[in-house]
């Protein structure tokens, strides 16, 4: 039959992509304990050299392209765990107060640094969610607008209940997004602006997994940006009944 046929031409596609995923999971698996190796051999070999070596800032390169590659390392492993499904979710519910309070805390010292306010608008609801994973879809959303927001700017937070959901905001009056870049900033490795390339600050995996994340808790995420206005993300997710 027709399905039938359908089904055997869908087959050689499904196990491609099976294997992709299968080798990424192990790859990423595998480089974890040589960059840590290298990490440990780079830090002891520091440690041994005087204070006004040049050696040290060469050392210093090394010991940053470790952390930059095993924090690629994981963002791998993780995408490859939510593709296959593989992803354990603890899901509970969640204060919006409660959790804006806890990212504005770990994440407001580190703004201050930079110039730039971080406030929260006013949060109600309780989301059905797992905390840790939904805390680290704001913290990478609160890192890209940190990384697009000039001294002077300012980061809002903010949640409240709509019916069976809650939206859940992150919202800047920084640098913006082009209008040609915004179909395609939730892209793996894509990356809109490579000014910030210098500072190895991300590797264009941070808003597929954000976007991951919310979509495994049954929710959805929604950008909007302006070009030297700013950028308004919005997370809408299960409220708890």
């Amino acid at each position: 039959s027709q399905a039938c046929w359908a089904g055997r031409s869908l087959l050689p596609a499904q196990q491609a992509w099976e294997r992709q995923q299968a080798f990424v999971a192990n790859a990423s698996h595998e480089l974890r304990t040589p960059l840590t190796l290298l990490r440990a051999s780079a830090e002891v070999a520091q440690r041994g050299l005087p204070e006004n070596d040049d050696r040290r800032s060469l050392l210093e390169d090394v010991l940053a392209e470790c952390d930059y590659m095993g924090r690629l390392v994981e963002d791998l492993l993780l995408l490859s765990r939510l593709d296959s499904g593989r992803l354990t979710l603890e899901r509970q519910p969640i204060s919006s107060s409660d959790l804006l309070a806890d990212v504005q805390r770990q994440v407001g010292r580190l703004a201050s640094e930079r110039g730039v306010q971080l406030t929260t608008d006013g949060a109600s609801g309780t989301v059905w969610g797992d905390p840790t994973r939904l805390r680290q879809a704001l913290l990478i959303l609160l890192d890209n607008a940190l990384r697009h927001t000039p001294k002077g700017g300012a980061i809002r937070l903010g949640a409240r209940s709509q019916g069976r959901q809650v939206q859940i905001t992150v919202a800047d009056n920084g640098t913006g997004i082009a209008p040609e870049h915004l179909p395609h900033v939730f892209e793996r490795f894509y990356r809109a602006d490579s000014s910030h390339e210098g500072e190895r600050g991300g590797s264009g995996l941070g808003l597929s997994i954000a976007k991951a994340l919310v979509e495994a808790q049954q929710g959805q995420i929604r950008l909007e940006s302006r070009l030297g206005e700013g950028t308004h993300v919005t997370l809408i997710l299960p409220a708890a009944q």
